[in-house]
């Protein structure tokens, strides 16, 4: 049974390291990752051309040798519009407006928190629009006819008409459809709002399209890769809140559905959405062009239907700014469905609001000070049953000679020696698993805090101790914390009470954790801070429990084993004979 015990606890802790290889070598194993669906077809109001194929950037309009031909429409009296940018600055964020296809090509979040690469060459402020050609910029519109003719497309030339402090208001004529686009920036939150009036000569049944897109590359995360940055995806909620995310080189490039809530550009801890108008049915569209790198492009889509000399006005919502649950709340609730809590999402969020606590009551509102309390609100928690499992290895150490003797005893008889073994565990008060259940219970929560860390943007940028440990998020530079990590580790197995005779399997265990501690190297740094101060206190639970339970040495005791003259086991001198083995 002895044995069964050590291979348990080697079997936990390959099992342990194995699971966080699989996590990094392959990301979306863990997570809540959803097969590709089948590309469904939208409403029939909003349904693309059956004779074309899915569209594309060039179809989409993003540049203007790549548009669809469309008869020729004087588009004015007037020559083409000067280009022209329109600049928002709020309290959270600049916004920069362009008047080629009056959509939005900057969205700079502000203060020092948002900073990409902090401390580093190449540190910027998080900008949730990269600049690089060839994909739709944010708000970004196409007008449709049914056969899937693009009267306006999204790269058409506005005019400015309007301008304050906070809005912008956009003019264009093509296609013989007279288009007004006004964007609006609250500067209460990180909403902004597009409003869309469209006048026509002749009837339109048709579509608009609201766009959005981004230059990626493929996820990826191998053994010694980093993690900080995962790459953007193309996001679509539809129907009873069913997520999708599009990444580079997925099996099946396009999704479609209708009934969508929000589609848009998520990164890891940031969002760039669109809301279809209140009571209005919208089609989401997601594209991901390229293997390792390419664009992904998303799109939300309306019906639209205009009389002769008619007019058509639609409002839509956006939100481009971090994934906080706040934030995304305080302009729609369907948002909040953009954080991937993942498999551990009880957990995660749990841990989350934890922190949360501790941080705001800690002095200075230090995040490494709340995972810190955070760990040892767990090991309070969990310390009865920690206890009692090293209180019972304790005595499964003690009572080792009496079982390497009961082993001798009974070597031709497994199933006597089984049971022998376990009435012997019974009355000392031993169990042979229980040296397991602490670490059991430890290992989701090691994967939900890896889980917030990764996705939860209040983590982002926290620092612990600046100059050291400047983003929580991130591994540390210096790589003290894994080596750290590593060393108590090797103090916990050394003070942890094992009943191994064999020293190879100690080697073993030492070299786990060498392991473990190598395979730290490159994650978040909070985690790794969470370990490294519970083998600190579990360090001090072990010094302690020696010193309370310290009994002489087992060996030093005399051990007798009874047999009948014939060499076979008694049966009714069993009681006796374990009697002797406890003296």
């Amino acid at each position: 049974m002895t044995n069964q015990n050590r291979n348990l606890l080697l079997a936990v802790t390959l099992w342990l390291a194995l699971m966080f290889g699989l996590n990094l070598l392959f990301p979306n194993l863990m997570g809540s990752h959803r097969p590709q669906q089948t590309q469904q077809k939208p409403e029939p109001a909003v349904q693309a051309p059956a004779s074309s194929e899915p569209a594309t950037p060039s179809s989409l309009g993003t540049g203007a040798a790549a548009a669809p031909k469309v008869p020729d429409v004087p588009r004015g009296t007037g020559p083409r519009p000067p280009l022209r940018m329109v600049t928002f600055e709020t309290p959270l964020a600049r916004v920069v407006a362009t008047s080629e296809g009056a959509a939005v090509q900057s969205i700079q979040l502000l203060g020092d928190k948002w900073t990409r690469h902090k401390g580093g060459k190449d540190e910027s402020h998080v900008d949730l629009v990269p600049s690089h050609a060839g994909e739709p910029l944010p708000f970004s519109t196409v007008v449709r006819t049914a056969e899937g003719a693009a009267l306006v497309p999204a790269d058409a030339a506005y005019e400015v008409v309007k301008q304050d402090a906070t809005s912008a208001t956009f003019r264009a004529e093509q296609g013989g459809v007279t288009i007004t686009k006004t964007l609006t920036v609250d500067p209460r939150s990180y909403g902004v709002s597009l409003a869309v009036e469209l006048k026509a000569a002749q009837a339109i049944n048709g579509s608009l399209s609201v766009l959005a897109g981004t230059h990626a590359e493929e996820p990826s995360g191998g053994l010694f890769a980093s993690r900080t940055n995962t790459p953007a995806r193309a996001i679509c909620v539809y129907g009873k809140d069913k997520v999708e995310r599009l990444a580079i080189g997925a099996k099946t490039p396009v999704f479609e559905a209708p009934a969508a809530e929000f589609a848009g550009i998520d990164e890891q801890y940031f969002l760039n959405a669109i809301l279809p108008p209140s009571g209005v049915a919208a089609t989401c569209r997601l594209e991901a062009q390229g293997q390792k790198v390419g664009s992904i492009i998303s799109s939300l889509t309306v019906p639209l239907q205009i009389s002769p000399g008619a007019a058509a006005a639609l409002t839509i919502k956006g939100y481009a700014g971090p994934k906080n649950a706040v934030d995304l709340a305080a302009v729609a609730a369907p948002l909040k469905h953009a954080i991937d809590w993942g498999f551990w999402s009880v957990i995660a969020e749990l841990l989350l609001g934890v922190m949360k606590f501790f941080q705001r009551i800690v002095p200075g509102h230090n995040w490494g000070v709340s995972i810190i309390l955070l760990t040892l609100a767990m090991k309070a928690l969990t310390f009865p049953l920690q206890h009692k499992s090293m209180k019972s290895m304790q005595e499964m150490q003690r009572i080792q000679p009496q079982l390497e003797e009961m082993k001798k005893k009974y070597a031709g008889d497994t199933q006597r020696q089984n049971l022998e073994q376990m009435k012997l565990f019974k009355e000392h008060g031993v169990n042979p698993m229980g040296s397991c259940l602490p670490m059991l219970i430890q290992m989701p929560i090691w994967f939900a805090l890896y889980t917030t860390l990764q996705v939860s943007v209040e983590l982002y940028n926290a620092p612990f101790i600046p100059g050291w440990l400047d983003d929580l998020t991130s591994k540390d530079p210096y790589y003290v914390l894994p080596v750290a990590m590593g060393i108590t580790m090797i103090l916990t197995q050394v003070l942890t009470p094992t009943p191994m005779s064999n020293p190879s399997q100690k080697t073993m265990g030492y070299v786990m954790s060498g392991f473990f501690s190598l395979l730290m190297l490159t994650l978040p740094s909070g985690l790794t801070l969470y370990i490294f101060t519970n083998n600190v206190l579990s360090i001090g639970q072990q010094m302690y429990l020696r010193r309370q339970l310290h009994h002489p040495p087992a060996s030093g005791q005399t051990v007798e084993v009874g047999n009948k003259k014939d060499g076979s086991a008694g049966g009714s001198g069993g009681a006796a004979e374990r009697a002797k083995l406890r003296a």
